[in-house]
């Protein structure tokens, strides 16, 4: 019985391990996702559907915009943000 569990130990490991890498460290990541950085707001980033919001520090304040033909941008009133975009 032990020995089972420590089978099933491993793999999970193992699976969970495998699965923590993968970017090229410019925002590029293996699944097909891409990083785009949230800006000031002088300007705005669209957000397209699926897209992740990610605040990099936990006192970011972020302005969402609807406009009248539906679109939605963003930007950062204080801290850092960035979107995860799959392609």
């Amino acid at each position: 019985m032990k020995k089972i569990v420590l089978i099933i130990s491993s793999l999970f490991l193992a699976l969970l391990f495998s699965a923590c890498g993968g970017g090229d460290g410019e925002g590029n990541f293996d699944t097909g996702s891409q990083e785009i950085n949230v800006t000031q707001c002088e300007t705005y980033t669209i957000i397209q559907i699926n897209d992740l919001l990610v605040k990099d520090n936990s006192n970011t304040t972020v302005k969402i915009v609807h406009d009248s033909n539906g679109t939605k941008t963003i930007c950062v009133v204080s801290g850092s943000a960035h979107l995860i975009r799959e392609n």
